[in-house]
Parts: structure tokens; sequence; C-alpha cells
């Protein structure tokens, strides 16, 4: 008995205290003219620490930038990796309260400086490209038990693909494992448009919202979607009219026309996801139902006192846990049908003293 409680405990999940832990993530991203994307980001964390890390990324496919030696992949192939990230401004300040997109400016009092190895100091950063895709940049600055806000302003360079009809962006934020309690993503593009090239897509969480942005006269102009979790990454993609990203000397270049294969394949996704999202709707429900029938179930122990039944159909009930966790359902109440028996086995034993 003791070594099925010690197993049914370890069925829970573990909450990690981090020195520091992330409350909101906001995105804010624009792409530009040249074929970059300027990216602010502003973090919102609560804790205890001197350092808040985060890995930021310019290829979104892959490990290496595309060449014109390469094969065009449409479907989330490498030539839509950018060449690199160019820093442009790292602050913090204390949050009190909430700030909306595009209102940062006003909150930052100073911008820091680049870590100085022989004159170390607070308020300062560190930038690392690991010439993989990533860099990893290091803030340092006390928290001390304050909502902190940190904000980082950096450009993912030449991030835009040029095809024979459109020009075309397919960029994924990586490494948003924090946990955050909600994270925020504004795309904004060049121009304000109503062209039939224009179009945007956006891969995240299912349980995200994503609305487009429009202006009263119809024109649009990018997107805006919320996540109350994101486990790992958010990729948005849109095809722009030529226009949009008029210097385009140092893009790749597909030398195709991909409107069409692109349109098609997201059309693809979509249906495997809504496919996907039935299946996981119906495994929900049965599990729901197996939870329901398996705490009725445990009140045939008032009557039957056979062991063997008994440890079987603990088995069972661990299988449901299992199941819940490992499809990240996460029902936490689940859990807790694991108790039923027990409760009612030692009711049973008490009745009978």
């Amino acid at each position: 008995m003791k070594k099925i409680l010690l197993f049914i405990i370890m069925l829970f999940p573990l909450v990690v205290n981090a020195d520091i832990k992330v409350v909101s993530h906001l995105i804010d991203a624009e792409i530009e003219i040249a074929g970059g994307l300027n990216v602010k980001e502003l973090i919102v964390v609560e804790g205890d620490g001197d350092v808040f890390q985060r890995t930021l990324n310019y290829y979104s496919f892959g490990d290496k930038h595309w060449t014109s030696n390469d094969e065009v992949n449409l479907d989330n192939g490498i030539i839509y990796n950018g060449q690199s990230i160019s820093m442009t401004t790292v602050s913090a300040f204390e949050f009190d309260g909430k700030i909306e997109f595009g209102s940062y400016d006003k909150y930052i009092k100073e911008k820091f400086k680049e870590f100085d190895i022989k004159n170390p100091s607070d308020n300062t950063y560190s930038y690392t490209d690991k010439k993989d895709g990533t860099g990893t940049l290091k803030i340092n600055y006390p928290v001390k038990n304050k909502k902190i806000a940190f904000y980082i302003n950096y450009v993912v360079t030449n991030v835009v693909v040029k095809h024979e009809d459109v020009k075309e962006i397919n960029y994924t934020f990586n490494n948003l494992n924090y946990d955050a309690k909600e994270t925020f993503l504004r795309v904004i593009i060049p121009y304000q448009t109503t062209d039939d090239l224009y179009h945007v897509w956006v891969h995240g969480n299912q349980s995200g919202e994503v609305q487009e942005l429009v202006s009263k006269s119809g024109d649009r102009a990018g997107i805006y979607a919320y996540f109350p979790k994101v486990n790992e990454s958010i990729n948005f993609r849109m095809t722009l009219p030529q226009n949009q990203v008029g210097i385009d000397i140092y893009l790749n270049k597909s030398q195709i026309e991909a409107l069409d294969e692109i349109i098609k394949l997201e059309d693809n996704k979509l249906k495997d996801t809504n496919k996907t999202n039935t299946i996981v709707s119906i495994m929900k429900y049965v599990l729901l139902s197996l939870g329901i029938l398996y705490v009725i179930g445990s009140f045939i122990f008032l009557k039957y006192d056979n062991k063997m039944m008994f440890i079987i159909y603990l088995a069972f009930g661990i299988f449901i846990c299992i199941f819940n966790y490992l499809f990240k359902f996460n029902y936490w109440y689940l859990y807790l049908v694991l108790i039923f028996p027990i409760i009612i086995k030692l009711i049973k034993k008490f009745i009978k003293k």
C-alpha cells in the first residue's frame, strides 16, 4: 500500500520554484521595408535574482543559412532563416501596472550598456551569437521581490523572402518555455493594405486567440494574438505585395511563384489541425467519462473485499492519471480519482471494526 501511495504522489505535476518567474510576455514586431523584423519584447518577471537570460533566434527552421545553391522548400525550409540579430536597446524598470503595445518608451529611463568584464556592474547586458541561429542575451539587473519589466529591442535581419509573385516572412519566436501566465504578440506590416496578395497564418497553442488588425476604412495592418500558455514557440507567416518590402537586395530570393503553393500548404495544415483537434476533444470526453465511472465504481469495494480486484482497479486509475499527464490534459481533479477506492477501502475496514 505504501508503494502504491508513493507512486500516486509522483504522478502529480511538480512545480519548480525558479528564482525568477515570468508573469507576462509581450512581443511587438514590425516588418521593415528592408526585410528585417524589428522586435520589441517586454518580459514582466517577479522573484529574486540578479541575472535574467533570454535565448533569441534568427533561424526558425534547421540549423543553417540558406544559399542560392540550396533547395527552395516552402514547407518551413531554411530559406526563411534570417541572417543575424542586431541588438538595439536593452533596459529594465519596475512594473506598476498594465503596459500596452507601443507605450514602452515613456517607461525607459536608462538604456543599458554592454557588460564590461573589467568593470562589472548592474544595469548592463551581454549578447553572444552562438553561430547556430541563436544568441544568448544576459541582463544584469537585480530582481528583489518586485515585479520588473525587462525591455529588449532587436532586429532579425534579412528575414523576409522574395518570391516572383510576393514577399514572404515565415518566422518563429522560439524558446518561450517560461510558463508565463500570458503571452501577447502583435505583428505590423510596413503599409496598410487591401491587396489580395496579403495573407497571414499563426501557429501556436490551440488555446490562443488571433485577430486581424483592420482599420476603420477596411485596410489590413497586421495581426494580434493572445496565448494563456505557450509551450515552446509561436510562428507567424505572412505573404505581402512586393512593394511592402522595397529594399530587397540582400534578401533570399526563391525565383519561383510561391503564393498558390503556400496557400495550399497552409490549407492542408489547417485540415490536419482540425482533425487533430477533433480526436483530442473525443479523447478528453472519454477520459473525463472514465474518471466519473471510476469514482462511481469505487463503491463496489463496500461490498466486495478482493485484494487482487483492488490492485487491478488501482492500476486502472493509475492508467487514467498517466494518460491525463502524458497527453498534457492536466485535469488536476482526475488525479484525485485514485483516492476514492482507497477511502472506500479504509471506510470498510473501519465499519468492520
